[in-house]
């Protein structure tokens, strides 16, 4: 056995060597043949792991650079799509600009417009038919009347000694004008006294819808004591202070407020008589029981009449319910433009393609034109990253629409198309640029990550990876003191050998 076999101090010295030789050569052969100097946790544990780190960091940031790569290629497709979309309006706005230089259509008319509301009726206080007066001599006939509260008058007649019904009726008139003057009003006017229907009596008849009155202390004059109230407009709108507001063809607001003030309105007598001083009405305009009635002229311009009331129910009481707000006249074109006629299909064609190319636009299922969002991730997890906010530019998202028949034939809607073509085009460029801004912050990012990849994986291999030359020389010196170790060795056991000479 080998425990039973003694070597020499020499030989033994010898074979260590040359046995720690053979390792430190295995160990360079393995170091040249893998390119590592630390290929195990055993070799270096703090080399190995911290190399392991970083390697699989740079590994993490390398797989997302495949998905920057793609959000760079769906900001590229969603630019591409804005560019040709401010082809699309450019041609949409020379085909505009081709109408405009065509020749007229005749000239449009605009039909006149007629407002009509339908108010609650006015309605006008009356005793009524009175009873029969007894006609006798020196009798006093007499009542007192109180008109919208301003205090009691008592209107009195006394016959003379051959009374008839004529001199009583006659007499009773005569005292009710001063009277009624003496409170403020005109008979006649605002108030009547009148012979009954029976040509036997009398009555008290308003003559406005906002008179009101008391009858009391009749005496021999045939009425009855009671209140006799009229129905105005104002009682109709519930409430003073409303206000009506009329513009005419785009002329200044002319106001109208409904109340008992000084220029105020309670009545549709007194509404029908300010209408008629309102600017830019037509014949026909006014108010009644009928009907309250705006008319504006037809005209070869766009007419127009804008009502505005205050409150819901001065709009109910004028019968105005569905009339507010502005009412334009019907535009009747003159002899269409072929030329226009035919512009106005090409316009029509260029907008479809607007929403078909900005349907089109997407890249691997995200189009950023079509209202999808975008978010790229830059780091390993995720706390790094860019939402990419998309639009949605098909014809209506960019304030445009589909034109009707005969739209061109009218320069002032040429004028609007241009306008609204000149906003779109401002609103794709804009976007254009915010696309180009999130482009190279995206470029910029995969730039910087490609360079901490690089910078990673250099850090994780200087930690690992052997030098290969030091490596070599080192194999080299070994691989001789190997040589110079068999060579000692050899002569170790030859001194050995020398005893059996003794025994030749």
């Amino acid at each position: 056995m080998a425990s039973n076999i003694t070597l020499s101090a020499g030989v033994r010295q010898n074979l260590l060597s040359l046995q720690n030789t053979s390792s430190l050569v295995a160990l360079t052969q393995n170091r040249l043949a893998t390119g590592k100097k630390v290929n195990s946790a055993l070799d270096n544990p703090g080399n190995f792991f911290t190399s392991q780190s970083l390697s699989n960091r740079a590994s993490d940031l390398n797989s997302l650079l495949d998905s920057i790569g793609q959000a760079q290629q769906t900001l590229k497709a969603a630019d591409q799509g804005i560019t040709s979309l401010t082809k699309l309006v450019e041609s949409a706005k020379s085909i505009a600009k081709q109408a405009q230089q065509a020749p007229s259509a005749g000239s449009t008319t605009y039909a006149a417009i007629t407002i009509q509301g339908d108010p609650p009726n006015e309605t006008l206080g009356t005793t009524g038919n009175g009873s029969t007066i007894t006609v006798a001599n020196a009798t006093t006939y007499s009542f007192a009347i109180n008109i919208n509260g301003v205090g009691a008058q008592t209107v009195t007649y006394t016959s003379d000694g051959s009374a008839t019904y004529a001199e009583i009726l006659a007499g009773l008139q005569a005292d009710f004008a001063t009277k009624v003057n003496t409170a403020g009003f005109t008979a006649g006017t605002d108030i009547e006294l009148v012979a009954n229907g029976g040509g036997d009596g009398i009555k008290v008849n308003a003559l406005k819808a906002d008179i009101d009155m008391v009858i009391s202390a009749n005496s021999n004059a045939g009425l009855t004591n009671n209140t006799y109230n009229s129905t105005s407009l104002l009682d109709n709108i519930g409430t003073a202070g409303y206000t009506l507001t009329v513009a005419v063809n785009g002329g200044s607001n002319q106001v109208i407020t409904f109340g008992t003030g000084v220029g105020q309105i309670s009545t549709l007598a007194e509404l029908n008589a300010t209408i008629g001083t309102l600017s830019g009405l037509d014949t026909g305009s006014g108010a009644s029981n009928s009907a309250v009635t705006f008319k504006v002229a037809s005209g070869t311009s766009q007419n127009s009449i804008t009502l505005t009331s205050s409150n819901a129910a001065l709009t109910t009481a004028l019968g105005l319910t569905g009339f507010t707000g502005t009412t334009q006249g019907t535009a009747t074109p003159g002899t269409a433009n072929a030329t226009r006629t035919s512009l106005e299909n090409d316009y029509n064609a260029v907008l479809a393609q607007i929403d078909t190319l900005a349907g089109d636009a997407s890249y691997n299922g995200i189009n950023l034109l079509n209202g999808d969002n975008l978010k790229v991730v830059f780091n390993e997890t995720g706390t790094s990253s860019l939402t990419i906010s998309g639009v949605t530019y098909n014809k209506a998202g960019l304030g445009l629409s589909t034109i009707s028949s005969g739209y061109f034939q009218s320069n002032g809607n040429i004028d609007l198309t241009i306008a609204s073509l000149d906003t779109s085009l401002t609103t794709l460029r804009t976007q254009a640029s915010k696309f180009g801004s999130n482009l190279t912050t995206v470029q910029t990012r995969q730039d910087f990550t490609k360079n901490l990849v690089n910078t990673l994986q250099t850090g994780a291999d200087n930690l690992v990876l052997a030098d290969t030359n030091e490596e070599g020389a080192n194999l080299l010196a070994l691989q001789t003191r190997q040589q110079l170790s068999t060579t000692a060795l050899s002569l170790s056991a030859q001194a050995d050998q020398a005893v059996l000479r003794l025994f030749g």
